[in-house]
């Protein structure tokens, strides 16, 4: 069975669900005669030790929480869109002689063996051509090579199914949230090189588009739990309340802002600095890496999405540091929300950096 494309036909309610380390979120998204519509919403924390390292180690688990969450909302789906992340997962642009699309996919599974780290007899593989040529380098081409694990593919789709609902496709992040930026930005997506960097809670992927087409992917263990563990270090705190004092207390401060702040927040940031520098290092590394690659292309625009992106102040402090426009994701920018029970728009907004994966996934259908 293949993954990144379409598994089953037929018409019927489509939703997302993003399986995250820290929460699972749904959602379903409607085309109109004006746009998008976000139609329904829900979301709820992940059961403790049901995800390690994006991988699912406990489906049974987490299905019923799925299953629970579309009852307790009140949400009808037929099929849904999940996707795979982690550092398992493959996506990597390689140069390879020149094919055709159905040679490419007999080949690549023996270019594979050079890039994963894990059998391809164990693995679902896919190659797409991005380049028919490369200048300088005759009778070549430029390839994305896909893959993940056969284990982690399945238990995604073992977790939708014990919920009680038919998996539509299994889809990769970095496609989810660019799907969700062509929402956002509309032409800049497809006109500059934009890094979508999504900063989970166990995890943060740097993604490099160029004109909508990924030319870069890389997954690091700099992430949110990266911050709370390091101010539960200093502070003496258990995770739990390391998270309730971040969220509520966080800020980074910025050279430009000479606003005074309380005590605890100046400490809290003075102890988060560490964990800031790594993660601005990580993406410079990935930044020099396609600078490199590409012969002196950079970096138009940064776009920072999940739960660490509600940092107060973290876009201002990562366009100073890294030298690049950064803002931000709101997926509802271009998406209309109508009544969701439960919650507010003003609480939607307030969480929709966290959402650009999931609404990517709802809108692979429509978009």
């Amino acid at each position: 069975m293949q993954f990144l494309k379409r598994l089953f036909a037929g018409k019927g309610v489509v939703g997302g669900i993003d399986l995250g380390t820290h929460s699972v979120k749904m959602a379903q998204i409607i085309k109109t005669s004006s746009g998008f519509q976000l139609t329904k919403f829900a979301e709820g924390p992940t059961p403790a030790l049901t995800i390690k390292d994006g991988q699912i180690i406990d489906s049974r688990a987490l299905g019923d929480t799925v299953k629970a969450m579309l009852a307790n909302n009140k949400m009808s789906m037929d099929r849904v869109v999940s996707a795979v992340s982690g550092q398992s997962v493959v996506i990597r642009p390689i140069i390879m002689t020149q094919m055709n699309e159905r040679e490419l996919q007999n080949a690549i599974k023996f270019e594979a063996e050079r890039y994963l780290p894990y059998s391809v007899a164990d693995a679902q593989i896919k190659g797409t051509i991005l380049r028919k040529s490369v200048e300088g380098e005759e009778k070549t081409m430029e390839v994305l090579l896909v893959a993940a694990p056969n284990e982690m593919v399945t238990t995604t789709q073992e977790v939708i199914k014990m919920a009680g609902i038919t998996p539509l496709a299994i889809d990769l992040e970095p496609f989810a949230l660019v799907r969700s930026a062509r929402a956002v930005l509309s032409n800049e997506i497809v006109n500059q090189t934009i890094a979508l960097i999504n900063l989970g809670a166990s995890s943060s992927s740097i993604n490099i588009f160029k004109e909508g087409i990924l030319r870069h992917n890389r997954t690091i263990t700099t992430a949110g739990n990266s911050f709370t563990k390091a101010i539960g270090q200093s502070l003496n705190l258990s995770f739990e309340e390391a998270e309730k004092i971040k969220k509520e207390k966080g800020v980074i401060r910025v050279e430009k802002d000479a606003t005074p702040v309380a005590p605890t927040t100046m400490r809290i940031f003075n102890v988060i600095i560490p964990v800031l520098n790594d993660l601005v290092t990580e993406i410079q590394r990935s930044f020099d890496f396609y600078r490199a690659r590409y012969r002196g292309e950079s970096v138009d625009k940064i776009l920072l999405s999940g739960g660490t992106a509600k940092f107060k102040n973290i876009d201002a402090y990562m366009s100073t540091e890294l030298g690049v426009p950064c803002e931000v994701s709101n997926p509802f920018e271009n998406i209309e929300i109508t009544d969701i029970p439960g919650y507010t728009q003003e609480e939607l907004m307030e969480i929709a950096p966290t959402l650009m994966v999931v609404v990517g996934l709802a809108l692979r259908q429509i978009i």
